[in-house]
């Protein structure tokens, strides 16, 4: 008699990679942003501290750019495109929106990092206003990159109605995300100073939910 084992299949190469993308996407971002803690240029800055700020700072600087806006973009292209996967065997359709949203923001965030890299490399605080431009231009990106991650949180829990792909307090992070980041976006975009405090709360909310979108794809191979 043939005895056949039973217990959990084996996890796929795209589950293991879903899985790991979100969790990596969280670490760059938390690396990145204690590297350089306090030492970059922020919202309201004169031109002169941008400028300073990346000619004083350059390694540090660097390092974060790569670990958030490329790392941690590489992590959140792969969580997209684990979602583009999903929505293809299933053949929900607002599944598929979401993962373009995903990726999309992964393409702003490449962005953000070519602009930033530009910056410091030509930082010089005798003439702030090239670099100054440059960083006021990776803040309005990043205002756009925060709408399409609002699309991307949205979409995905109106895509997993009954649990189908999140589980209920994946999507209450998930709706929580789409509000406070759209908020921020809107901060970022005009600019509006008085609403970057959303911002601290978008933030620990995205990396949780990317972290939790991955591991739930990962579930769902």
């Amino acid at each position: 008699m043939t005895v056949t084992a039973t217990g959990p299949a084996p996890m796929t190469a795209t589950a293991t990679a879903a899985r790991a993308a979100g969790y990596t996407h969280a670490a760059a971002w938390t690396v990145g942003l204690a590297i350089a803690w306090g030492d970059t240029p922020a919202a309201g800055d004169t031109q002169v501290r941008i400028a300073t700020a990346y000619a004083d700072q350059p390694v540090q600087t660097i390092a974060q750019a790569v670990l958030v806006h490329g790392v941690a973009a590489a992590g959140l292209l792969v969580v997209g495109s684990g979602l583009l996967g999903w929505a293809r065997r299933t053949g929900n359709a607002t599944a598929r929106f979401a993962g373009w949203a995903g990726t999309a923001a992964a393409v702003l965030a490449a962005v953000q990092l070519v602009l930033e890299l530009i910056a410091v490399s030509g930082a010089d605080p005798a003439s702030p206003g090239r670099t100054a431009a440059l960083f006021e231009a990776v803040q309005r990106v990043d205002g756009v990159k925060m709408f399409t991650l609002a699309a991307l949180a949205a979409a995905a829990c109106a895509s997993s109605r009954h649990g189908s792909l999140l589980r209920g307090w994946e999507s209450v992070t998930g709706w929580a995300l789409a509000a406070t980041i759209t908020v921020s976006g809107i901060g970022y975009l005009l600019p509006a100073t008085g609403l970057s405090p959303a911002a601290f709360l978008s933030l620990p909310l995205l990396l949780i939910w990317i972290a939790a979108l991955g591991a739930a794809l990962a579930r769902r191979s």
